[in-house]
């Protein structure tokens, strides 16, 4: 049994983790009883663990596996509106269609959800919880989500949540299996705007078709500017790339009537991530050119997904892109990415969240966090070892030109597992002082107990004023007994979970104060055999619900 998760056994068993719940309401709200997974690095420091997976409180909403995406709006002065992305998908990762086992796939017990929490803005203890977009909705992989509102241009609040994946689901009803190409399916990347006001949530087609990992409403231009970014999962060759989609107000944004632009280098012989070689920092100059409709919406006049005969297309290659037995996935994602091509757009290598700059009047800056491949082996051009930060300008009148496109951390200067590099970066957050970086480190970035510079998964700061990049927390992954543990998946490296969904809510608990997710992947809290949907007969996947935790965080100076 997990010495420090204890309580999670319950939930396991199927019994309501109810802890303090109803007894805490009195003194502020309900607060796990779990110790935290997030551990702080910088003197001064404090953690408070909110939720933990497993957790019910008294009304049975039960916190769910992966949270990741965190935004808020304050209610009143009373109570705080707090919305956590849960990235779980019914389709199994990895999966692998030819020979399907349940030991050698995993999926979640639920499609994607929204989870909706009221929280006590003296207290931050959980007042009450609702799953504002549930299972039912057939969305996978909720990734990063952002609250815009009156900063951003909008004269009305939107959330957006963002499909990162590249799979075929049904529509409606049992999401996996589906077919690819058929009419009651469709390929997932899509953006999920809600509304908070009504609660009502509609997928925006025209955002793009693409792995979203965010979102970014972008302030300054009187009117809708969201930028979001290619989480490509092939990256060899670079495949990633920047788009924004702008509308004349909010009401435009959800009826889909904004256009979809794409990021393209005006500099000479720069047009990919490779073309910057490690330690160089050439200054590119672009802009965004406009994508037609059809292709940002993925989707044909009668509703069905656009594949690659419905424009002329040649068919997805074999190689250098996304396969299910060797043969390339047909679908929007393809169509957009060869568009890309024929038009030149540049190419990252897998760009995940967005941040623009806190600082007054620097708002039209944007930082990009590009996780790059994680390649092990010698810093070398072509080799991404272990990602970079991006620093974009956008022109303060016209949010389609970019004065200006640099490197501001550069991590491929140094091998993978370096510990004064970061390993690639995932969420972003800015304040007036600098950026907070979560790290998602994949198997290259990943350590042996006792292995040299061994770490897990760190939250790093970046501050401006000095160029200097620290550790602010590290993930703590003491709860994970690794292959010994029968509820566990079969390794327990350090760095396999990860720290994700950073947002600053100094606004509202004070000076310096964070809320973090962590994704620990390795901790099942619960599994049950799959389905048997496909040949040879017994359970396809195993069904398993990852731990992960909730912790509100104090970094001083950041």
């Amino acid at each position: 049994m997990r010495k420090a998760l204890w309580l999670l056994t319950a939930a396991a068993a199927g019994l309501a983790v109810i802890a303090s719940a109803t007894a805490g309401r009195k003194d502020g709200g309900f607060k796990t009883a779990q110790p935290s997974m997030l551990a702080p690095a910088v003197p001064g420091s404090t953690v408070t663990p909110l939720l933990t997976v497993g957790d019910t409180l008294a009304n049975g909403y039960r916190f769910e596996s992966i949270p990741d995406g965190i935004a808020f709006r304050a209610k009143n002065k009373n109570k705080l509106d707090l919305y956590v992305n849960h990235e779980t998908s019914l389709v199994p990762f990895p999966y692998t269609p030819s020979a399907p086992t349940e030991a050698n796939s995993q999926n979640d017990f639920d499609n994607s959800q929204l989870s909706h929490l009221e929280v006590n803005p003296e207290t931050a203890g959980i007042l009450s919880g609702e799953l504002a977009i549930a299972s039912a909705a057939n969305y996978q992989r909720f990734c990063s989500n952002y609250l815009a509102d009156e900063v951003n241009g909008f004269d009305k609040p939107l959330l957006f949540t963002n499909e990162e994946g590249i799979d075929w689901v049904n529509r409606e009803g049992k999401a996996f299996p589906a077919t690819i190409g058929a009419d009651e399916a469709r390929q997932i990347g899509v953006v999920v705007a809600f509304d908070p006001k009504n609660g009502k949530s509609r997928p925006i087609w025209g955002m793009g078709r693409h792995n979203h990992e965010n979102s970014l409403a972008v302030p300054g231009y009187g009117h809708p500017v969201v930028l979001s970014g290619d989480d490509a999962f092939v990256n060899v060759p670079a495949q990633s790339q920047v788009y924004s989609y702008i509308a004349e107000d909010s009401k435009a944004v959800w009826r889909d009537e904004g256009d979809l632009w794409a990021f393209v280098s005006d500099t000479p012989g720069i047009n990919d991530y490779d073309d910057v070689a490690p330690g160089s920092n050439p200054q590119l100059r672009g802009h965004f050119v406009k994508v037609p409709k059809n292709i940002a919406t993925g989707r044909n006049a009668d509703g069905t997904d656009l594949m690659a005969a419905d424009v002329g297309y040649p068919a997805p290659p074999n190689t250098g892109w996304q396969t299910v037995n060797g043969v390339g996935i047909d679908g929007p994602q393809w169509v957009l990415e060869h568009w890309s091509d024929l038009n030149d757009v540049f190419q990252f290598t897998r760009i995940e969240d967005m941040a623009y700059d806190k600082r007054p009047g620097m708002e039209n800056v944007v930082y990009l966090a590009d996780s790059g491949r994680g390649t092990a082996g010698a810093p070398q051009p072509g080799r991404s070892t272990n990602g970079r930060l991006w620093k974009m300008v956008l022109d303060r009148s016209d949010p389609t030109k970019v004065t200006s496109l640099t490197v501001l951390v550069d991590g491929d200067t140094k091998p993978v597992k370096d510990p004064g590099a970061i390993h690639q970066p995932d969420n972003l957050e800015s304040t007036v002082n600098g950026l907070l970086v979560t790290e998602d480190p994949g198997s290259s970035q990943q350590f042996n107990p006792g292995e040299p510079n061994a770490t897990t998964a760190r939250l790093m700061h970046y501050r401006f004023s000095t160029g200097a990049i620290s550790v602010a927390a590290r993930v703590d992954q003491s709860a994970d007994e690794g292959p010994t543990d029968v509820d566990a998946a079969p390794a327990g490296r350090l760095g396999a979970w990860e720290s994700t969904g950073v947002v600053d809510v100094s606004s509202i608990f004070g000076a310096d104060m964070f809320l973090v997710n962590v994704q620990a992947h390795t901790l099942w809290v619960e599994k049950s055999p799959g389905n048997d949907d496909v040949a040879p007969a017994g359970p396809d996947y195993t069904f398993k619900r990852e731990g992960g935790q909730l912790v509100l965080i104090r970094i001083p100076g950041a």
